[in-house]
């Protein structure tokens, strides 16, 4: 009588190949966004119009210079920073990398599902993965308040 062994070269080939691919699987499935993140629209708006009709997104006493907020102009959501007393810049909640919306963070623009900063000043990238700037809107203060033109 023959004794096979209990574990054959084939069998120990077939256990680490699948392991290996359910490895692979869950460290892929850690890239992909989690459902606590915030989703954007889809991808970024290839190009902004330079001239629209202007939309009150918020009063400048509630925009500090210095700082970034969001606003909501005709239904768009956008970005916003107050770089002095007399300029604010607006540029699109949409991540450039993924589609993620980005929040406001400090003097920047942070996209919370892979860590893009993006600089409040001019919207370009400050720490990707994101490569391209965040597309910009045109933004003015109007008296009391602040206007995207979308």
């Amino acid at each position: 009588m023959t004794v096979e062994p209990f574990l054959t070269r084939r069998t120990a080939l077939r256990v680490t190949t699948t392991a290996s691919g359910a490895a692979c699987a869950l460290a892929l499935a850690g890239c992909a966004p989690s459902a606590t993140k915030t989703p954007g629209k889809g991808a970024a708006p290839e190009e902004i119009p330079a001239a629209g009709t202007p939309y009150q997104v918020g009063k400048v006493s509630e925009l500090p210079v210095g700082s970034t907020a969001g606003g909501t102009a005709n239904g768009i959501e956008v970005m916003l920073f107050r770089p002095d007393e007399t300029t604010v810049l607006a540029y699109s909640d949409i991540c450039t990398h993924a589609g993620c919306k980005v929040a406001p963070d400090g003097v920047d623009f942070k996209c919370p599902c892979h860590g893009s900063v993006f600089k409040g000043s001019d919207g370009t990238v400050q720490t990707g993965p994101a490569k391209l700037p965040l597309p910009r809107y045109a933004a003015a203060i109007a008296g009391e308040w602040i206007t995207v033109s979308v």
